[in-house]
């Protein structure tokens, strides 16, 4: 009877690309939030000029056309 020796693998091989595909997700919606973070930081600046905008509007409508 003859035997044949195989090396088996500590880790497996599927693993590393799952752990890397755990990591691109992670990666990809960090980078979501952050960027949702700064521009929710903008629209404070946008909603005052809208309100800047629509005042003067609303003041130039009462006048007379010249």
């Amino acid at each position: 009877m003859k035997t044949q020796v195989q090396p088996i693998p500590l880790t497996p091989t599927v693993a590393g690309s799952e752990t890397r595909l755990i990591k691109s997700a992670a990666l990809v919606t960090f980078r979501f939030v952050r960027a949702t973070i700064n521009a929710a930081k903008t629209v404070p600046g946008i909603v005052g000029q809208a309100a800047s905008d629509v005042r003067d509007a609303w003041e130039e409508s009462s006048r007379p056309n010249a």
